[in-house]
C-alpha cells in the first residue's frame, strides 16, 4: 500500500474515532425515546427532509444522507409542528446528532405533547 494511501486511511480512522468520542459525550445525558418521525432540517438557506429516530429534551438523532460538520448551527422542525434551534454535535454515516440550543424547560414547553415520557 503506498504511503499516501496509508496516511489517508489513518486520517479517516482518526476522524471516525473523534466522531465516536463526540457522540459518546452526548449519549444518555437525557432520557431518550425511540421514534420514527418526519423532520425538516434548516441549515442557513437550505432545507433538508430527514427522518428523526430518537428524541430527548437535549436533542435528537436523525438520518440525513449529507454529512454536516460538528458545530453547524441548524433548526429542526419536528412532525411539522415545532421548530427548535440546535447544533450538530456528531455525525456518523447518515446519522446526525443535534443538541438543542435552548434550555430544557423551553424545549419541554415547545414540544408540548411530544415531550410526554421525556425527563
Amino acid at each position: 500500500m503506498p504511503v499516501s494511501t496509508a496516511k489517508r486511511d489513518t486520517e479517516k480512522d482518526a476522524i471516525k474515532l473523534e466522531n465516536i468520542r463526540s457522540a459518546l459525550k452526548c449519549i444518555r445525558v437525557n432520557h431518550r425515546r425511540t421514534v420514527v418521525w418526519p423532520a425538516t432540517l434548516y441549515v442557513g438557506e437550505f432545507e433538508f427532509r430527514a427522518m428523526l429516530y430518537d428524541i430527548s429534551l437535549g436533542g435528537v438523532r436523525l438520518k440525513l444522507p449529507l454529512p454536516l460538520a460538528n458545530g453547524t448551527e441548524a433548526s429542526v422542525k419536528i412532525k411539522n409542528q415545532v421548530t427548535l434551534n440546535s447544533s450538530v454535535v456528531w455525525c456518523a454515516g447518515e446519522f446526525i446528532g443535534l443538541k438543542f440550543s435552548d434550555p430544557i424547560e423551553a424545549v419541554r414547553k415547545a414540544l408540548g405533547d411530544l415531550s410526554t415520557g421525556l425527563q
